[in-house]
């Protein structure tokens, strides 16, 4: 396995509270890999070390074999891209403007926008499925298609790696599965790095070619689907009694509380 991207022994903490406790994992390169766990177990405070939005107390998030705060900041950013939390677009803002902001990295006083920038843009609308509401409202989507607009900002950024911060949430069932079968058909076409955090086990098992589970600030399990998502590894990881059989459609390790 290779990775581009890993943390060493990293440790977070806000305050006197340790978020993540000497956490060392490495993304596999060209795979989507399912960040899992309970409310609070640092999850989204992992992908924000990754992505270089928050600075390790100890220990190192590294990319390409240097930590990711000792390198030039555009240089990351046209490495990784990260779909926050419940991201929100100014009031009134159109599609096609906030698919435009994925091209931040590629600008300078030097280089304004280009013909390179427009055909990113327009590739980023067509993956998605969003080229005739390029005029539209962000607002005024709807919630799969909000999610898929988001999405295509960070695809225009063009990045190997991309982060994503729990992009169902606040979606139904339908448009969870919409935006997870994108995000995988994407990943496979342009053998991107995906790491996301999910709540659903369920969802993670079906999408994720491997599966991280973090518990009080710890890695509790690392690995395929099908070595994870066991019985006692639902248990190690969310204290909960559940029987695990394959999804009859998938195959895919399927959790059922007891």
């Amino acid at each position: 396995m290779t990775s581009r991207l890993r943390t060493d022994a990293l440790t977070l903490a806000y305050g006197k509270t340790d978020v993540l406790k000497e956490v060392s994992v490495a993304l596999p390169d060209g795979q989507i890999t399912a960040i899992v766990g309970p409310n609070g177990s640092g999850k989204t405070s992992l992908l924000r070390c990754l992505a270089r939005l928050e600075r390790p107390t100890r220990g190192a998030a590294i990319l390409d074999d240097s930590s990711v705060h000792k390198q030039n900041t555009r240089k990351v950013a046209q490495t990784i891209a990260l779909l926050p939390q419940s991201a929100n677009a100014p009031a009134g803002m159109r599609v096609g403007e906030l698919v435009a902001r994925g091209r931040t990295p590629h600008q300078s006083p030097l280089k304004q926008w280009s013909q390179e920038d427009e055909a990113a843009v327009e590739r980023a609308l067509s993956q998605v499925g969003l080229t005739t509401e390029r005029e539209r409202p962000v607002d005024a989507l709807s919630g799969g298609q909000r999610q898929r607009a988001w999405l295509a900002m960070v695809l225009a950024q063009e990045t190997p790696i991309l982060l994503l911060d729990e992009p169902t949430t606040f979606l139904d069932l339908r448009y969870q599965l919409e935006v997870l079968t994108l995000v995988a058909q994407l990943q496979e076409e342009h053998a991107l790095t995906v790491a996301m955090v999910l709540h659903d086990i369920n969802l993670a098992a079906r999408f994720a070619h491997r599966i991280l589970a973090l518990r009080e600030g710890r890695v509790v399990a690392d690995g395929a689907p099908s070595e994870v998502v066991t019985q006692s590894g639902i248990f190690e990881i969310y204290a909960l009694n559940a029987r695990v059989i394959p999804d009859p459609t998938t195959g895919t390790p399927h959790v059922i509380p007891a």
